[in-house]
Parts: C-alpha cells; structure tokens; sequence
C-alpha cells in the first residue's frame, strides 16, 4: 500500500473531524418557542402559583456568538387571575444546547375571575389607633357588614363600603370605611382603608338617681347624699379620618338640691383629654357658681371581663365616684 496515499488520507480526515466538531459548538439555531415557554414558567416567582400558560410572543430572540438574549410577552393563568408581562431570558451555548442562565419576569398587568374573598376583606375593616384611643370603639368585637362595591376584576381592583356597629347599654358607634382592594400577582389581594366615618351617640334621657358614699377629700356633697335628675336628650360626636369632628349636644337635666330648683344643659367633659379620650360616654352638669357645683355622668367599660362590660357612674368635682342608676 502506498504510504503516501495512507498519510494523505489521515490528514483529510482529519480535517474533516476537526470541521465536524468546529462546527458542533456553533447554536445551530435559535431558541425554541417550547423551550422558552418551559424556561418561563420554572421562574421562582412564576412556578410559586402557576396553572397554565395564556399566551407567549417572542418579541426578539438575537443569536449573537454563543449567546441568545430572548425578550417575550408571556400572559399566564395563576389559578385565581391571567397575569401580564415581560419575561427576558438569557440563554447560553453549551453541549449543543441552549441553557437559560437567568430569568427575569417584570409585571404589568392582571385580570382577576373573582372578586376578594368577603371574610379577608371585612376582617380588614379595622379602626385604626387614634380611633380607638378616642373612643375605646376597639374594646369591643367588630362586627363588619358589606355596603356597596365597586369592582373593576380586569384590572385587579375593587372599593369596598364596610359599615361595623357596636353597642354598650346606651352608647352606639358605627364606623363606615371605604376600602381599596389591589389583586398582587405574588400576594393575591391586599386591603387598604381609604377613609373612615365614625360616628357616635349615646343617649342619657330618662331618670336617674345619683347616690353618693363618705369620702374624706369630698368638697361638695354630703355623705350618703341621694339625688335624682331627670334627664333629656343625647350627646353625638361625628369624626372622619381627615380629622374632622362635630359635636351634637341636646343633653338637659332638671333636679333640686337644697330646695334650689335646676334646668341646665351638659357638656361634653374633658376631663380625659390629656388621655386622647374625649367621648358621649363623659358628660358633666355645671350647676352653680362655684367650681365644685357639678357632677359628671360616665359610662365605663371595663375589659377585665370577656366581653367587655359597660357601667354608669357619677363623679364628683373631687373625682369621688358614686352611684348612677337609671330609674326610667
């Protein structure tokens, strides 16, 4: 056999070997669609509730040396809505294969199948501290009831109108929140107060009987002292979350003490304002012109007990307290 000839077919299979394996670590071509759909979804924040996808369109996938940069619309359904965006993944040539080295998803927009869920949504009907410092409305167990709505599901927002009333023997409060949902395609929905309305009332008209004890620092009355008012009218307070308060006074008392004939109006006393608490339960009757003439009438709550317990009380100009009872 010719030597020659033997050496001079190595060398061009040689070649040819050479060119086969050049050319095997060249993208032999772009990206799949399939696989750029699969790449997608595998997305941490994507797979974490993922069903099924909508619709991808690739907007550019450019082959550059061993490197594929790939720019898409991708819509997918998470179970509960059709989430939006752009997906952008970053592709690499390796063992004749692409392999996405990273992905990103960026949000855009979503459309919601169904509305909030009415429990998550009325149990984020909550006053908020001010409120409750003030009025002590959340000492007692909200009990929240739907309104109104508004629902804008292709977009993934919604208001709500929630109204929750309380009450305690002659005292009744009601606040109304306007509540903005926002579907999140991580989160779901998530619940923000708008603004609030509060209002409150408490209505002291009847009779009543004010007895008093024997205090060692008493100013004014005497000890076992016993009397008894007629009471008319009630006492509102309005407030919003913008800050503004009005009052509603028709609170007018008529009694005798010592022979001495009263018809005055009340106030309402601020006698805990220094505390944040300035409410219809705290109402005080200036009758005379010293400043000891006066007695206030209060209603309490109590949050030792379970549920919260409501009693009446008098309180002297001292701050000694007696008994209100109510007669009729």
């Amino acid at each position: 056999m010719n030597t020659r000839l033997i050496k001079t077919g190595l060398i061009v299979l040689m070649a040819l070997t050479m060119s086969a394996c050049s050319g095997s670590t060249k993208p032999t071509s772009a990206v799949k669609k399939e696989q750029i759909q699969t790449d997608a979804v595998a997305l941490d924040i994507i797979k974490a509730k993922f069903d099924k996808v909508i619709s991808l369109d690739i907007v550019s996938e450019p082959v550059q040396d061993l490197q594929c940069l790939v720019i898409a619309n991708l819509t997918y359904d998470d179970g509960d809505a059709l989430i939006s965006g752009q997906i952008v993944i970053n592709y690499a040539w390796a063992n004749k294969a692409w392999k996405a080295t990273n992905t990103q998803f960026s949000f855009t927009s979503v459309s919601v199948k169904e509305e909030a869920p009415q429990a998550d949504l009325l149990a984020s009907a909550v006053a908020d501290n001010d409120l409750n410092a003030q009025f002590e409305v959340g000492d007692f167990a909200p009990n929240p009831t739907l309104v109104s709505k508004s629902l804008n599901l292709g977009i993934g927002e919604a208001t709500y109108v929630v109204s929750s009333t309380v009450s305690a023997l002659s005292w009744t409060a009601t606040t109304t929140y306007t509540i903005k949902a926002k579907y999140y395609h991580q989160e779901g929905w998530k619940y923000t107060i708008d603004s609030w309305n509060y209002t409150e009332t408490t209505k002291w008209a009847g009779t009543w009987t004010l007895q008093w004890a024997t205090y060692d620092n008493e100013t004014q009355y005497l000890p076992n002292e016993k009397m008894t008012i007629t009471v008319n009218g009630e006492m509102t307070i309005t407030k919003n979350s913008a800050g503004d308060q009005n009052e509603a006074r028709s609170v007018n008392t008529t009694f005798k003490r010592s022979g001495n004939p009263y018809n005055i109006p009340a106030v309402i006393s601020r006698d805990y304002e220094d505390e944040g608490r300035y409410s219809t339960r705290f109402i005080v009757f200036k009758y005379g012109n010293h400043d000891n003439d006066q007695f206030n009438l209060e209603l309490r709550f109590d949050t030792s007990t379970s549920p919260t317990s409501a009693s009446y009380v008098v309180k002297s100009f001292d701050g000694n307290l007696g008994i209100l009872t109510k007669i009729k």
